[in-house]
Order: C-alpha cells, then sequence, then structure tokens
C-alpha cells in the first residue's frame, strides 16, 4: 500500500568543476498512472497523480520524488528513488528536513521528508528511467517554474548542504575520485558563495592530512599540469575517533 500522506523528495546536487547544479524531472504521467493502476491501492491514491502539476498540459519541473510505500524504510526508499530516476546506487544521501506545512499540497495533507544526494555529473553516466520523461541540470539559485513548495525544498537542501560541508568532508562526493587542489579549492568557493585565500586554505587542507598525492598530474591540459590528490576517507575516519574537527573556513 502507498502512504497518500507520506512521501520523500530527493534534491539531486552535481558539480561541473565550474558550477553547482540540481537534477530536476518532468515524468511522464503516462507510465506512472499505468505502474499505479495495477497496484490494488489504486483508488486510495488516483487523485493525487491525477492532479499532479506534472501531468498538466503545460508541466512543471519537479525534484525527484515519490509517495512511500507502508513497507519500505525511508532511507532506503530515497536510494531507491534516486536509483530509478537516475541509475544510479551508490551515491551520498543524506535526510534534511521534514516539510509538513498543512497546505504545502492543494486538497491533500502530505507531508515530505527530504533528502539531498551529491554526484559528480561529468563523471557518472545517468540513465533515465521510464517514468521520467526529461532530466535537466539547473542553477538552485535561478530555478525554473517548480511543483508544489520544491523550490523551498531546493532552497532548504542548499542551506543544509552549505552548512555540512564546513564541519564534514562531503564535498568529495562532487568530485572525480582524483582532482587538482584547484578543483577542491573552487568546488567549496562555489558551495558557499565567496572567494577563498588560496594560501590559508591549502595550509589548512594540509594540516589535516586528508589528501593523498597519487604521484600523477593532469592530462592534455593547455596549462602547467597540476598534482592530482584523491581523498583518503580511512585517515578521515580514524582522525576524527582521536578528535579531529573538520572545519573548511
Amino acid at each position: 500500500m502507498i502512504l497518500k500522506s507520506i512521501s520523500v523528495d530527493c534534491v539531486i546536487f552535481g558539480f561541473d568543476n565550474q558550477s553547482l547544479k540540481v537534477l530536476l524531472s518532468r515524468q511522464n504521467p503516462e507510465v506512472i498512472l499505468n505502474q499505479i493502476n495495477q497496484q490494488e491501492s489504486w483508488e486510495e491514491v488516483k487523485h493525487l497523480f491525477e492532479n499532479h502539476p506534472s501531468f498538466s498540459n503545460n508541466p512543471s519541473w519537479n525534484v525527484i520524488g515519490a509517495h512511500i510505500p507502508s513497507t519500505t524504510d525511508l532511507d532506503a526508499f530515497a536510494r531507491e528513488i534516486v536509483e530509478n530516476a537516475t541509475g544510479m546506487n551508490d551515491v551520498y544521501l543524506q535526510q534534511f528536513h521534514c516539510f509538513g506545512q498543512v497546505n504545502r499540497v492543494p486538497n491533500h495533507r502530505v507531508i515530505t521528508i527530504g533528502y539531498y544526494a551529491l554526484i559528480n555529473p561529468t563523471h557518472h553516466l545517468i540513465r533515465k528511467s521510464v517514468a521520467v520523461k526529461a532530466l535537466e541540470w539547473f542553477d538552485p539559485t535561478a530555478l525554473p517554474p517548480l511543483a508544489f513548495d520544491h523550490a523551498e525544498i531546493v532552497q532548504k537542501a542548499l542551506e543544509s548542504l552549505r552548512q555540512e560541508v564546513q564541519y564534514r568532508p562531503i564535498g568529495f562526493h562532487l568530485l572525480p575520485e582524483q582532482f587538482t587542489l584547484t578543483e577542491f579549492q573552487s568546488l567549496y568557493e562555489v558551495i558557499l558563495g565567496k572567494k577563498m585565500d588560496t594560501r590559508n586554505f591549502r595550509k589548512k587542507i594540509a594540516n589535516m592530512n586528508l589528501l593523498i598525492d597519487t604521484g600523477e598530474k593532469q592530462k592534455n591540459v593547455s596549462h602547467r599540469a597540476a598534482k592530482l590528490y584523491r581523498f583518503d576517507m580511512d585517515v578521515y575516519e580514524q582522525l576524527k575517533r582521536e578528535g579531529l574537527k573538520f572545519r573548511i573556513e
């Protein structure tokens, strides 16, 4: 049975070495209605989907989400949503807020649990689900018209990401496995929306001993090739147990 009063929405962020993006979708109503019509609980949730803004003649964009089945855990369902929409099953996923305003969804009370996911779109192949008519990356500060309160959900996810990225090294999930120090600094400047002093930034990162010099350099670049590094999660977990406080600012 689908819980018509509880949904899960996943805000998927990506970084393309220059800017932060959010992945939005337009749903395929024919496929979704056909899938739900095959379930015993169809009549209970029929009105939720038939009146959804995504199914109108002028469909809006949406955060990727769905109403949760009664037999599925929240975290597991959030991962299922991301995998069904993108084909990716190994991404960083974090619950960040519960949206429970009374009138956020017209004609029915729906409480939404928000998650955000982090990927690097230039290093992952996204495979669009048949239930999704369109997937597109947008600047989170310049969004198209969104359904319901999805603009608020994106904004809250961005605020949560900006907070967490300063205290936990989650930014590495937005980078390729090997990256330069310039790419690393650029990531944090883009997320936090401000320039950082390069010398101080690199000194702080070096003092944490969290980066491993791979011994390799960039290839096929028009400028002087920079060293490539990777993040050592094992070292981070050990240092955290010993009292390391990751603080990027």
